[in-house]
């Protein structure tokens, strides 16, 4: 499983390949986000992304977004996570263009 961080203020996305990583959810903070991406969500999930009721901004609340990537292929799933980042970034102009990191 691939877990992909979207943050909107500080606009960046980081990968993590290690679902052990102690990064993963550090800030431990309340109601945060996490969107499931599998073989049986995929068209659901890019649907809950991309609809206008998915908001992102500088409020905590809508902040950021934690994407659980897991379809068995770390290649793929990266691919999946940075196409989410594009589509997103068509929306939201701040997210263009921005740095995608792996950090494990």
């Amino acid at each position: 499983m691939t877990k992909a961080y979207l943050n909107y203020p500080n606009p960046h996305m980081t990968l993590h390949g290690d679902s052990g990583c102690a990064e993963i959810g550090k800030m431990g903070k309340a109601n945060q986000r996490d969107v499931a991406i599998t073989r049986a969500s995929f068209t659901q999930a890019l649907a809950q992304l991309t609809h206008r009721g998915f908001r992102l901004g500088p409020d905590a609340s809508v902040n950021d977004v934690w994407l659980c990537v897991d379809f068995g292929d770390p290649e793929f799933e990266e691919a999946v996570a940075r196409y989410i980042h594009r589509l997103l970034g068509r929306r939201y102009s701040r997210l263009q263009g921005t740095p995608i990191a792996r950090h494990c």
